[in-house]
């Protein structure tokens, strides 16, 4: 995908996620939601920077291979915090812990 694509998708999930976050009020389904939007976020992310690692290795260009295949490993590990931080989200009965909006 060219990369105006990807900027459309992230500002979408952006703005899904903050309006999906601003209308429920404070609570456990808030934290919930917030997490969910940082996944999606995430996904979006990793997606990007695979496809544009994927490019890179294709045309042969290491540096750009190196630097991507970076940020791709770091958003990965990123979206396995969010993963982890919805599921427990999820399990706990209340907001006790600091969520994804602060």
């Amino acid at each position: 995908m060219v990369w105006w694509v990807w900027l459309a998708l992230l500002v979408g999930v952006a703005l899904v996620g903050s309006i999906a976050v601003a209308v429920q009020r404070a609570g456990r389904a808030r934290d919930v939601t917030a997490w969910l939007g940082a996944v999606g976020f995430y996904v979006v992310l990793v997606g990007m920077f695979g496809d544009w690692a994927r490019g890179a290795l294709a045309s042969g260009s290491t540096a750009a291979l190196i630097g991507l295949g970076f940020l791709f490993a770091m958003f990965s590990i990123g979206l396995l915090v969010a993963l982890f931080k919805t599921a427990s989200a999820l399990r706990s009965g209340g907001s006790g812990e600091a969520s994804a909006t602060h």
